[in-house]
């Protein structure tokens, strides 16, 4: 949190270089689905999530912004077995954390409703606390954005911004995320992993903040 404070206190600071700074704090949900995992599928919780986006225009209509986007989540799957057996259902408290920088096109109609598109690219980090005999983990994940949404502006400087994304976190895998869903006699030693590709998504709304000209 402190690394997304300096940001927007350093694009605040050299404003003078670009016409717009946006700064938009958000909440939301974000849905999360199943992952496939060896005979079994290891399930996300859907939670709230909320966060921070920062953004500068770069030029007519097109904004550059950093996403930082915060949500709780439980991952719940059952245990293996030595032999491969499936056990009883553990659930793991998880943390994920993404990153993005973001490339914003607005389509403008007109001066206070402004629809527009971004796509954005970063790193989402799952991580999970030690829990009974499972060990804690932190891993990191490229991920891909694509979203539209709607920005209507009450005046020159505050106006409102609601959106909807897919996000594509890559190789978001491993039996567990790495913490410790599997192993054999209750460690993570002898975990199974595997590696897919999914599709989570969320809904956020937020105040836009405008400074500059």
């Amino acid at each position: 949190m402190k690394k997304i404070l300096v940001f927007a206190i350093v694009l605040i600071s050299v404003q003078n270089l670009f016409a717009q700074v946006e700064i938009t704090p958000f909440g939301g949900w974000l849905w999360t689905g199943k992952i496939p995992a060896y005979r079994q599928d290891i399930k996300v919780s859907d939670e709230g999530n909320y966060g921070i986006r920062v953004g500068v225009t770069v030029r007519d209509q097109m904004i550059v912004e950093f996403e930082w986007n915060h949500t709780e989540n439980t991952a719940s799957g059952r245990e293996y077995l030595p032999g491969g057996m499936l056990g009883d259902f553990v659930n793991v408290p998880l943390v994920l954390n993404y990153y993005m920088l973001g490339f914003q096109y607005e389509a403008t109609y007109d001066e206070a409703l402004i629809p527009y598109g971004l796509v954005n690219f970063g790193i989402m980090n799952a991580k999970s606390d030690a829990i009974n005999s499972y060990e804690s983990s932190s891993e990191n994940y490229f991920t891909a954005g694509f979203s539209g949404g709607i920005k209507y502006f009450f005046s020159d400087k505050v106006g409102i911004r609601l959106q909807a994304r897919l996000l594509f976190p890559m190789q978001f895998g491993g039996v567990g995320f790495g913490c410790g869903i599997g192993g054999g006699g209750g460690g993570c030693g002898a975990s199974v992993s595997t590696y897919t590709n999914i599709i989570q998504g969320d809904f956020t709304g937020g105040i836009v903040l405008r400074f500059g000209e």
